[in-house]
């Protein structure tokens, strides 16, 4: 099917967004309009002059042996003070240990990104990528799918 007509107009819960609406007749026998939008994408906010992004500012301070013990430390009393009555977590895991996302991503070859999505819930890993975790960390496997199991998420 191919669109009919096209116009650009805001839509009211995007008023500053300008929006492109497509209006098609289906072929068939029942009497409807099919409409389509597309909506753009607002671009990221721009950084602030002289902002530094967190992570940077941490990954420089731990170049210090000292530094990176105290936020290794730092990390371990967030994994004992909040998350003592919690079921088992990845995070829980990666904290008592003092790692960041990104040291366990590298001592498990996957990615930060991966890791903060399999801590969220947000992804489904492989047993190979269990397995590495699992040896990542120094547990059991089953200790790392019971960490990631739905039935643990609150």
């Amino acid at each position: 099917m191919k669109p009919q007509s096209a116009s650009l107009k805001p839509t009211e819960t995007l008023e500053l967004l300008p929006t492109k609406v497509f209006e098609e007749r289906p072929t068939s026998t029942a009497p409807c309009n099919v409409i389509y939008a597309e909506f753009p994408v607002p671009a990221k906010p721009s950084k602030i002059a002289g902002a530094i992004d967190i992570d940077d500012l941490v990954a420089e301070f731990e170049q210090s042996n000292e530094a990176a013990e105290a936020i290794a430390k730092g990390r371990q009393w967030v994994a004992k003070s909040f998350y003592h009555n919690q079921p088992p977590a990845i995070a829980l895991l990666r904290l008592q240990k003092g790692w960041s996302q990104a040291e366990l991503a590298k001592r498990a070859s996957t990615s930060q990104s991966y890791i903060a999505r399999l801590e969220l819930g947000n992804v489904d890993p492989q047993i190979s990528t269990i397995i590495k975790i699992a040896r990542a960390l120094g547990v059991p496997v089953a200790r790392v799918v019971e960490a990631i199991s739905p039935e643990n998420e609150q």
